[in-house]
């Protein structure tokens, strides 16, 4: 289950991060609150739940 929630969260996020990105270099609307989302998923989402799936097999 852990497995499942850290790759899906981890593709979720980082596609927000790189889509937030194509944003900001386009100067389009939206782009600081994307790249926010994205950033403070990854940390607060993906970190914890892949180092769950890593360490505790």
């Amino acid at each position: 289950m852990t497995k499942k929630i850290a790759y899906i969260s981890g593709a979720l996020f980082s596609s927000l991060t790189l889509l937030s990105v194509l944003f900001k270099t386009l100067h389009l609307q939206g782009a600081t609150f994307l790249l926010i989302a994205g950033l403070m998923g990854l940390a607060l989402v993906f970190i914890p739940a892949f180092s769950l799936y890593k360490y505790f097999q």
